[in-house]
């Protein structure tokens, strides 16, 4: 434990409490109809779709199965999405906003569909889902957005108080969600894709594309594999190709966890606020013990205010609203917003037809992963979907009429301060050397030895951020992430830091 009783090192929960496998590099070369690249939820339930419907699919993961945002995630399987409704109809009309809950709903009927299909154990249980306001200037949008589930029919209602003793000033309730361990369920899918036409590879990175002229796809793996395809699907974080660099219009985002063991088990429902700071909460099992998941303080990536500090305020709130004892996990996980906090679900530009991408989840994947699976095998099959047009990545995205609220916390975390000379640097920390020219990062490792970076990220040059919480060097602008010593951990950079 750190002086704080905080956990030292970050671990999820559902990675560490969720079975996994391990599998194998690709070390050969492969021609296969479709190619998924990434790991996650929403890779994993695409090349199930596919495979289910006959196609040959590779599934190739740089680094581990689920160890992106779907094994960092809050796992609530929800088409509440925090205040989302009343922004939609104000922005697309009433249409627009109803075909939208109806893609999350049938993602998480589909979810349920598998696991039924597969008998997987995967503790999902269907709950409520609540977004609660304690700041009276709040109280008018909750409203609003009661009104828009009224116009919506979205089973659900306005409420004064919530089944938890926390004074609230309102509340909206929205019926028949669902909580889910999802790499358990996710497990479960991996083992049923292997009696089909599935190949699933880890340690697999994809860093170099091709179209041929026939439009088959030559792709590059980082140990020199190569892969031809028909077809190749981008469910990574963030598409790591991008021919004009459409996609760095999305926010990066950072937000926390702890999961707290207990000795009881709380009221049921899934918890967030809409004030600032965030916090979310549920309660959770590993199959014998309680745990309750506290978590919230998003924030813009790189705001130059200290993680660790975020976590430690998470912490606070968690004792004092819930009387719980030292967290036993805690976790980060970094998303992709969207201007209209719709996903970017398809073809991912005009002049490469048969590359596709699942992009942008806004925090709120899970459902709309599933849908996307859909979406995409549809794609591939040449069937109409009526979801393509409002997932569109292209798509034009009106401005609203009435502003929507900024989704990044104020600066209420503890400024970081980290040292200027190698001489200050504590074990498992870093400083940042200023020059005119250049910023170097140094981290001191655990035995004490110094690690010299560059530290402009190797996507397109932007300068990163010591992440004091997670250990990393994290870039405010799109979202790459390399670990103390400089290794790629998440994209869309495909190479590890300069060594200096």
């Amino acid at each position: 434990m750190t002086n704080n009783q905080l956990p030292e090192e970050t671990q999820s929960f559902w990675m560490e409490t969720g079975k996994r496998n391990k599998y194998s590099e690709l070390e050969k070369n492969l021609d296969i109809d479709t190619v998924v690249i990434g790991g996650g939820i929403a890779g994993i339930l695409t090349m199930y779709s596919l495979t289910k419907q006959g196609k040959d699919v590779a599934l190739l993961e740089g680094r581990e199965l689920l160890s992106g945002t779907t094994g960092y995630t809050t796992a609530k399987l929800s088409a509440q999405h925090q205040l989302i409704y009343d922004e939609l109809i104000n922005r697309y009309g009433e249409e627009h906003a109803q075909l939208f809950y109806q893609s999350n709903i049938e993602g998480i009927a589909y979810i349920k569909e598998i696991i039924e299909e597969h008998q997987i154990s995967c503790q999902i249980n269907e709950q409520n889902a609540f977004v609660y306001t304690q700041d009276p200037a709040q109280k008018e949008n909750i409203k609003k957005e009661a009104e828009a589930y009224n116009k919506l029919n979205i089973p659900g209602r306005y409420l004064s108080e919530l089944p938890l003793d926390i004074d609230v000033e309102a509340a909206i309730q929205m019926d028949h969600q669902a909580e889910i361990q999802p790499v358990s369920f996710l497990h479960g899918v991996l083992e049923a894709v292997k009696q089909t036409n599935g190949h699933i590879y880890e340690h697999s990175l994809v860093n170099e594309l091709t179209q041929n002229e026939d439009k088959t796809i030559h792709l590059k793996t980082s140990n020199g594999c190569e892969v031809t395809c028909n077809n190749a699907i981008f469910t990574t974080h963030y598409p790591t190709f991008e021919p004009d660099k459409f996609f760095t219009q999305m926010k990066p985002e950072i937000s926390y966890a702890l999961a707290y063991k207990t000795n009881k088990e709380y009221l049921d429902g899934m918890y967030i606020n809409n004030d600032k700071p965030k916090r979310t909460f549920r309660k959770m099992s590993d199959g014998q013990d309680h745990y309750l998941l506290v978590g919230g303080q998003s924030h813009s990536i790189g705001d130059e205010h200290s993680e660790m500090s975020r976590y430690e305020e998470i912490d606070q709130f968690a004792k004092r609203t819930f009387g719980v004892g030292q967290a036993s996990y805690r976790w980060s996980s970094h998303d992709l917003l969207t201007k209209d906090r719709i996903p970017f679900i398809g073809q991912l530009h005009p002049d490469y037809p048969n590359i596709y991408t699942a992009t942008g989840f806004n925090k709120w994947g899970l459902a709309e992963a599933a849908t996307a699976a859909r979406v995409l095998t549809d794609f591939i099959f040449n069937k109409q979907n009526r979801y393509t047009d409002m997932y569109h990545p292209r798509r034009n995205i009106p401005k609203l009429t009435e502003p929507s609220e900024k989704s990044s916390e104020p600066n209420d975390a503890k400024e970081l301060i980290i040292p200027e000379t190698a001489e200050d640097i504590g074990i498992n920390e870093a400083a940042v050397i200023k020059t005119e020219d250049e910023h170097t990062g140094i981290y001191k490792d655990k035995k004490g030895k110094l690690h010299y970076l560059d530290l402009s990220c190797t996507h397109l040059g932007c300068g990163l951020s010591w992440n004091n919480g997670d250990k990393t060097w994290d870039c405010p602008c799109h979202g790459s992430r390399f670990n103390a010593i400089g290794e790629v951990i998440e994209g869309p950079a495909l190479i590890d830091l300069k060594q200096k």
